[in-house]
């Protein structure tokens, strides 16, 4: 089990347009051992326009605003977003975000339970290295 990890050393996936953002997939027990209940995923979003597409998830989703600022979009109902925000979507909900500042918004994003397909975003970060 590795109990400490580089952001900026980790893979990662690019999203083309027109959402614009980089995945970094953290810890998830799909791949790393002694992780059992978690997925945490660094999510990018380009400056500007970047943005997630509208979606949801199997499972509750926590979403820790490190950098930038925005909007969430959830169910139809917007809502402003910047640094220090902390998100909530519930396994099933459908939400966005999206970047409009001139720097990066990057994302914590914390899946409980494990995400189920996390194993799906690492086939896809080993194929592009």
């Amino acid at each position: 089990m590795e109990y400490v990890k580089k952001i900026h050393e980790l893979p990662l996936k690019q999203i083309p347009e027109p959402y614009k953002r980089n995945l970094q997939l953290v810890y998830t027990p799909q791949f790393d051992e002694g992780c059992q209940d978690f997925t945490l995923l660094i999510s990018t979003l380009y400056p500007i326009d970047g943005q997630t597409d509208y979606h949801d998830h199997p499972v509750d989703e926590i979403i820790v605003i490190c950098s930038g600022y925005g909007e969430l979009i959830v169910e139809g109902e917007s809502y402003p977003i910047e640094k220090g925000c902390v998100l909530y979507a519930p396994a099933g909900v459908k939400h966005q975000c999206k970047n409009y500042s001139s720097e990066t918004m990057q994302m914590v994003c914390f899946y409980i339970p494990a995400l189920p397909t996390a194993d799906k975003i690492k086939g896809d970060i080993e194929i592009k290295k």
